[in-house]
């Protein structure tokens, strides 16, 4: 490998723990050594000094990067990085749980195509054809208990847990209509009260995911519950320097503008 440089050890460094041993990373480093200038841009600056980066742990930059590219339907990628997130301490089981929250905010369709190659990564590791590990199906509720659920993270998604749901319900009702059913039964009674993610790291995955599509009314929300669900501004502010390797730098400083106004409002920037 050629470039050997401090950037280059860091981003070996990275590839290891993506690849999940030293032979894996020497062969994703070689790998992108032989592609040319964005080969080694991929090695020198994603791997090196985007991921080595200590604001997010690797296992949280793994869930940003996985909704990301399910989000951009990037599956190549996807393929790698699902490995990786399992390589960096996520469990099947949660990042099954990703394509799950992100069937709300980015589409079925999107969803079932990374479930796909979550499926095919988990056969590969299991030495079968097809995945064997199960999964954790959706609980059906009664539409009272769907509601019950869905005001509740509402809740804690505006940061207050003394909330007049009745009050709140009724306002959404009235200005979103059947929409507003929508949200807060499937999106937030069916998808966010499931307990195999946290919340936190459900609002990981739907900022992600919104900043990668270009949602900014939708991201602006999300922001606040990021931080309402214990997400760090600095966590944030690392989820959109991860933007700049898998969403691209428009993206990502969109992102990072949008996120400085949110947590300006709060005051918590210095």
């Amino acid at each position: 490998m050629s470039g050997d440089g401090d950037r280059a050890r860091r981003g070996l460094d990275a590839l290891t723990t993506i690849g999940g041993s030293p032979e894996q990373g020497r062969a994703l480093a070689g790998y992108l050594d032989g592609q040319g200038p964005v080969g080694r841009l991929a090695l020198w600056a994603g791997a090196g000094e985007i991921w080595t980066r200590p604001g997010l742990t690797r296992r949280d930059r793994s869930v940003v990067v996985i909704s990301t590219l399910t989000a951009l339907a990037r599956e190549s990628e996807l393929s790698q990085h699902v490995a990786g997130g399992l390589n960096h301490g996520l469990s099947i089981e949660e990042v099954d749980e990703i394509m799950v929250q992100l069937a709300a905010y980015v589409g079925l369709p999107f969803a079932l195509a990374g479930a796909r190659v979550v499926d095919a990564v988990a056969a590969e590791r299991e030495g079968h054809e097809t995945r064997q590990t199960p999964r954790i199906q959706i609980e059906d509720k009664s539409d009272a208990q769907r509601r019950a659920d869905g005001l509740d993270v509402l809740s804690t998604l505006v940061g207050d847990p003394n909330l007049d749901r009745a009050a709140t319900e009724r306002a959404i009702l009235d200005n979103q209509g059947d929409m507003g059913v929508l949200v807060m039964d499937y999106a937030f009674g069916d998808i966010w009260a499931r307990p195999q993610l946290s919340r936190r790291d459900r609002s990981l995955v739907v900022i992600s995911a919104l900043t990668a599509i270009h949602m900014p009314h939708e991201l602006e929300i999300h922001l606040g519950g990021a931080l309402n669900h214990g997400l760090t501004p600095t966590e944030i502010e690392e989820v959109m320097l991860t933007m700049v390797a898998y969403g691209g730098f428009p993206r990502a400083i969109d992102g990072l503008l949008l996120a400085h106004k949110v947590l300006d409002a709060r005051g918590l920037r210095g």
